[in-house]
């Protein structure tokens, strides 16, 4: 593993190999951000990754004694992670995105119902993938815990997932690899062809810095278009073959003709006058926005979060995953309640 991810921990690791809880708690604190976004890469879920750290923690606890230091520490600690997550997708059906699931709708169509049992990608909030105030947040590392990104792993085998981001992510050589799936260096080989084929004809979106001006200044107006419900401000600030796609529901639309043909018709119309209530924030490296909804005590309370994948020039909005979640908006920071705003009178 030829990772820069290597640390020097020389006495907090001879303590905690002593049996010493304080120190292997200090490993933890120190490898966590780390594991909980390989472990988001490989699951795609949040809660999934958080359950599959905690596992790695305590194998690497139970079995500290096995590291021989021969490679690093970090590199150990990604082997346990990756075989958990295996273990965990073993016999599970994949997590989908509504792109993945077939063609766009026709034009002027409406959604039909939301299809229960299926799992979806889910964004997570960018502290947890340590994007907030980190170093690494460049635009390589936008692109490697996008929305996109995590959702075109998410169609490929767990073991291709394991060598894709091993390999090309993590930087382990093809015989680390090979170690950690227990395989030959040409069945890795094998594995990293055809990940990176699956991978680069996913859609995909080079997505632009978010504190970049142009992309601050494309975000005011999308936020405007939605609080005016303003359909012409909104195609103002999307691309001619933007996508916009809906979890839970399978539907998805292609192209500024049928999506602004569907949010005037389900969203924006039946909004008017006051139009929809948004919140600016981030997940995975990129804007997102929670959207909020009147409740019966007065307040208006979170009924979703969307997604946006911008172009790289930060010209326009490329694609718009618009999860119906409250719970992933509120865990990925947003606040579950906000005071409604007085009406004029």
């Amino acid at each position: 593993m030829t990772t820069h991810e290597t640390d020097d921990l020389g006495p907090v690791l001879e303590l905690a190999r002593q049996g010493d809880a304080e120190a292997f708690g200090q490993l933890a604190d120190r490898h966590r951000v780390r594991l909980f976004r390989h472990c988001y890469r490989m699951l795609g879920s949040g809660h999934e990754a958080e359950e599959a750290v905690q596992d790695t923690l305590l194998r690497a606890w139970q079995r500290l004694d096995t590291y021989d230091g021969r490679g690093s520490f970090p590199g150990w600690m990604y082997r346990i992670a990756t075989n958990m997550c295996i273990d965990r997708l073993r016999g599970r059906q994949r997590r989908l995105h509504p792109i993945s699931m077939g063609p766009p709708a026709t034009s002027g169509s409406m959604p039909g119902p939301a299809e229960s049992g299926i799992d979806w990608v889910e964004p997570v909030a960018d502290h947890t993938i340590g994007l907030r105030g980190d170093p690494e947040h460049t635009a390589l590392a936008r692109e490697r815990v996008s929305l996109a990104f995590v959702a075109a792993l998410q169609q490929l085998s767990a073991r291709q997932r394991a060598a894709l981001l091993l390999h090309d992510v993590l930087d382990f050589s093809h015989d680390e690899v090979a170690e950690v799936l227990d395989t030959s260096s040409s069945a890795v080989n094998s594995l990293l062809y055809r990940a990176r084929e699956i991978v680069s004809g996913s859609p995909m979106v080079a997505n632009a810095d978010p504190d970049d001006p142009t992309v601050k200044s494309l975000l005011a107006k999308y936020l405007r278009a939605w609080e005016l419900a303003d359909i012409s401000e909104f195609l103002a600030t999307v691309s001619e073959d933007v996508r916009l796609s809906m979890p839970p529901l399978t539907t998805w639309y292609r192209g500024s003709h049928d999506v602004a043909a569907f949010v005037e018709a389900a969203i924006f119309a039946p909004s008017r006058p006051h139009g929809v209530t948004m919140v600016m924030g981030r997940a995975n490296g990129q804007p997102a926005l929670a959207t909020y909804a009147p409740g019966p005590d007065g307040l208006l309370n979170v009924d979703g979060i969307q997604v946006l994948d911008i172009s790289e020039d930060g010209s326009s909005i490329e694609a718009i995953t618009s999860f119906r979640s409250p719970q992933l908006a509120v865990s990925c920071g947003f606040a579950s309640t906000l005071a409604a705003p007085e009406q004029n009178s």
